[in-house]
C-alpha cells in the first residue's frame, strides 16, 4: 500500500484473498466507508458536532450504525445487514475463565458475522508528531495496536450461537483530522490539511508496523468533509466556551489480524 496512491473517497486494500472472509470484507468496507463519508457530511451531523465537541468512540456508535443502515440496501430498498449490536460482552482468552470484555460492534452481512473493535483518535495538523516523519509516535499507533490485540484475544465461542459460521474480526481506527487553530481566512485550505494529515497517519503506521505483519493494516480510506466545522475540545464548556477546534475530515484504517 503506497501512500502516494491514496485518493479521497477511495478504499485502498492489500489483504490476501486466501484469508478467510477477505472478499466479503473488502466488499463490506467499500460500502461502509462510502456510507460513513455521506453520514459525516449530512448537515444535521455537522451542526451537531459544531454545537457539541469533537466526538469520541461512544459518540460515534450511532453514526456507525446509521452508515450500516444507509449504505447496505438492496435495489428493492431492503436492508442487507442483519442484527446490529453494540458493546456486547465477550470472554477474553488471555484472561482465563473469568476474563471478560466487550466488543464494540457486531453485525451480520452476507452470511458473515463482523466483530468490530473501534478506536477514535484525534490527529492534529498542529501536532509535533506529524511534523517529524522520521519519529513515528505511539499516540497514533498505540490505539490501533490495542484494537488488534483486543480482537485477537477475543473468544468467539463465548458468544454461543449468536454468530454465523464465517466470522471476521475487524479492528478499525477512525482518525479525525483536526486543527487547534481557528480557520478564519484559511478555510479554502482545509482539504489540503486533511490530505496532509492522512498521509502522515499512514507514514507513521507503516513505519511502526513494517516489522510486524500481524499489526499491519489492510484497508485505508480518507474523506475530506464538504465543509469544515468549528467545534469544541473534549473538556470545553458548551455553555461558556468558544469553539476552538477545526474538524476537516477523517481517515479509516482497518485490518484482518487473524489468530495468534
Amino acid at each position: 500500500m503506497k501512500v502516494a496512491q491514496d485518493e479521497p473517497c477511495k478504499l485502498y486494500y492489500s489483504n490476501p484473498d486466501k484469508v478467510r472472509g477477505a472478499r466479503v470484507t473488502r466488499d463490506m468496507m467499500v460500502r461502509l466507508c462510502s456510507a460513513l463519508g455521506k453520514a459525516f457530511d449530512e448537515e444535521d451531523t455537522l451542526k451537531f458536532i459544531g454545537n457539541t465537541r469533537i466526538p469520541n468512540e461512544r459518540e460515534l456508535y450511532g453514526l456507525f450504525v446509521k452508515a450500516l443502515i444507509m449504505g447496505f440496501r438492496s435495489k428493492c430498498g431492503e436492508s442487507e445487514i442483519g442484527h446490529v449490536a453494540t458493546e456486547v460482552q465477550v470472554a477474553r482468552e488471555s484472561e482465563g475463565e473469568n476474563g471478560k470484555g466487550r466488543v464494540d460492534v457486531i453485525f451480520d452481512y452476507r452470511r458473515t458475522s463482523f466483530l468490530v473493535e473501534l478506536k477514535v483518535i484525534r490527529a492534529s495538523a498542529n501536532a509535533r508528531f506529524l511534523e517529524e516523519e522520521d519519529s513515528p509516535t505511539l499516540r497514533l499507533v498505540r490505539p490501533w495496536r490495542k484494537a488488534v490485540k483486543q480482537l485477537r484475544e477475543l473468544d468467539t465461542t463465548s458468544l454461543g450461537k449468536a454468530l454465523k459460521k464465517k466470522i471476521v474480526k475487524l479492528p478499525m481506527a477512525i482518525y479525525l483530522h483536526i486543527d487547534s487553530k481557528k480557520l478564519q481566512d484559511q478555510t479554502p485550505e482545509w482539504q489540503d490539511l486533511s490530505v496532509t494529515i492522512h498521509h502522515n497517519i499512514l507514514t507513521h503506521l507503516e513505519a511502526c508496523n513494517h516489522d510486524n505483519e500481524a499489526e499491519g493494516h489492510h484497508f485505508s480510506y480518507y474523506h475530506s468533509l464538504e465543509r469544515p466545522v468549528m467545534t469544541s475540545k473534549r473538556r470545553d464548556s458548551l455553555v461558556e466556551g468558544i469553539p476552538s477546534v477545526g474538524f476537516y475530515g477523517f481517515t479509516i484504517i482497518a485490518g484482518m489480524p487473524g489468530e495468534e
